[in-house]
């Protein structure tokens, strides 16, 4: 034909296409080469297949080495209903690759495998290409390359090119776990870390607070003992870390007792060890506190429960810096920065002789004292928020009512008792936005001694559950009921008396047929 353009020889077509292949494959490279995200080396690799291969289908799975179950997977191509029977498809080339430890080429599937009375949307897959994923002598997973039956056939030029991208997807695949390996071990050390300076866990923003995180700031970098005054479930341990992961003994080891927990007569041996036969039950040699502490920093805990005679060689270790193993007559030398917690007044117990008055002096030279949360509640928020967010790794949060609510109630165990009156919360509470209410009926369920009446009827309706019956619904329903008794049936009073929003109630009345009526049915 006039003016038509000159035939391309098929050599020509055929080299271009070889460059257009090298052309594909060095921007593969070029591109994992960056790549630090196994599902985006997953993506890349994958788009490189089916353009080079002119696929349809895709599914690249990575697999357990020890199970050789799939762990991860990247499917393009397969659409929404029709995703289940492939991915069981998928599974069968897949085990089959594992198996064999080889490539599959098929242009038939479905009778390769001699599939009976297969799915309509099976008969439809026809050729099928899967490759192996190696790394070292470890199978990691399979490429699954899938058409329809009236598709094009993979050829053996198709099977060249994946296997030339098989080890590139290999190394970075390797690589990205590394890096989330290392990523996930640097958070781990770094949540440690967080833990340990316990002092950013002192959450607030009050005047009281902020005054004693300045103070432990101050204090910090000296080897001033440190005297921590405070209510139980304060948070007087976590200030005496934040002291000493401040210090320059951070990299040392710090050691908490809890002196009310220790029997009398084990006491000694505790704080300073023992030689082996010392005692009876003294079997073998035991190092003291005192001793595994050295260079860092020991924290005596509640140690007005410390007997006076043990009270004595205290203040003497404190004074000459040395101590003796029970059974022993070697003097040890110590270098340890002793901080101590009570939550009793010690200048009381040592005007009562309960307490030695000197120890008393020795132990505080820097007095800081950490406030019970009623005296700071508008903390509360703040550390009820961080404490569910936490628990909940994110996933949660509470509604506006329901900090307010918080904020209101007594909390007698301070932080510890909030923090676990959180993670109670986190756990029996299904919803993302944890309201007022779902607070209310955590209280009820948390307090039965308190309330025995309410105890005994729900004890009795537990007993008598049917398994035709909801109970949380029947419970929910009585109280929607009672609410709108007590309203006079007024949807927005009853509403506030539930603590829930008035369009909340308005859905709960139509959910139980209540709209009309008040009485349960």
């Amino acid at each position: 034909m006039v003016g038509s353009a000159p035939a391309v020889p098929e050599d020509t077509r055929s080299l271009k296409r070889r460059i257009e292949e090298l052309e594909e494959l060095q921007r593969l490279a070029q591109s994992l080469s960056s790549i630090v995200s196994v599902y985006k080396t997953l993506e890349e690799v994958g788009n490189c297949c089916l353009k080079l291969c002119k696929a349809e289908r895709i599914a690249i799975l990575l697999v357990n080495r020890d199970t050789s179950e799939s762990v991860r997977s990247l499917v393009r191509g397969f659409s929404a209903e029709e995703g289940e029977i492939n991915h069981l498809l998928n599974s069968l080339v897949a085990g089959w690759v594992l198996r064999h430890r080889d490539a599959l080429l098929t242009d038939d599937v479905v009778r390769m495998f001699d599939l009976k009375d297969p799915e309509d949307q099976i008969r439809k897959l026809g050729p099928t290409l899967a490759l192996p994923l190696v790394s070292g002598d470890e199978i990691i997973g399979v490429i699954n390359l899938v058409n329809s039956r009236t598709g094009r056939a993979f050829t053996e030029d198709d099977l060249r090119l994946v296997r030339a991208i098989a080890p590139l997807a290999s190394q970075s695949i390797k690589r990205a776990e590394m890096q989330t390996a290392l990523s996930e071990d640097n958070q781990r050390l770094q949540q440690t870390v967080r833990q340990q300076h316990g002092h950013a866990l002192l959450v607030g923003e009050s005047r009281v607070m902020v005054k004693v995180r300045e103070t432990i700031n101050q204090v910090a970098g000296t080897s001033a003992s440190v005297f921590l005054m405070g209510e139980t479930g304060t948070g007087k341990e976590l200030a005496a870390k934040g002291i000493h992961y401040q210090s320059t003994r951070a990299t040392k080891p710090f050691l908490a007792v809890n002196c009310g927990a220790i029997p009398e007569n084990l006491f000694e041996s505790e704080l300073f060890g023992h030689e082996k036969g010392a005692f009876t039950g003294a079997t073998e040699m035991k190092k003291g506190t005192f001793e595994l502490a050295h260079e860092g920093t020991l924290f005596l805990d509640e140690i007005s429960a410390m007997p006076l005679g043990l009270q004595a060689k205290l203040l003497r270790v404190l004074e000459e810096r040395s101590y003796t193993r029970v059974g022993s007559s070697v003097e040890r030398k110590t270098d340890v920065r002793l901080i101590s917690a009570s939550n009793r007044d010690l200048r009381e117990a040592s005007l009562k002789g309960d307490f030695r008055e000197d120890l008393y002096h020795r132990l505080n030279v820097i007095p800081i004292l950490l406030p019970p949360l009623r005296e700071r509640r508008e903390d509360i928020p703040l550390l009820a928020s961080r404490f569910l967010q936490e628990f909940s790794d994110g996933s949660k949060r509470f509604t506006v009512d329901a900090l307010e609510a918080l904020s209101t109630m007594e909390w007698r165990g301070n932080v510890r008792e909030l923090r676990n009156f959180v993670e109670r919360v986190s756990i029996m509470m299904t919803p993302n936005l944890i309201t007022k209410g779902d607070l209310q009926m955590i209280v009820v369920a948390s307090a039965p001694e308190s309330t025995p009446e309410l105890s005994a009827v729900l004890k009795q309706l537990l007993r008598t559950n049917g398994s035709d019956r909801d109970l949380a619904e029947f419970l929910e329903k009585h109280l929607v009921t009672l609410a709108m008794k007590e309203a006079d049936g007024n949807v927005s009073r009853a509403a506030r008396l539930l603590g829930i929003h008035r369009n909340s109630l308005q859905r709960r009345l139509e959910k139980y047929h209540l709209e009309k009526s008040v009485t349960p049915e």
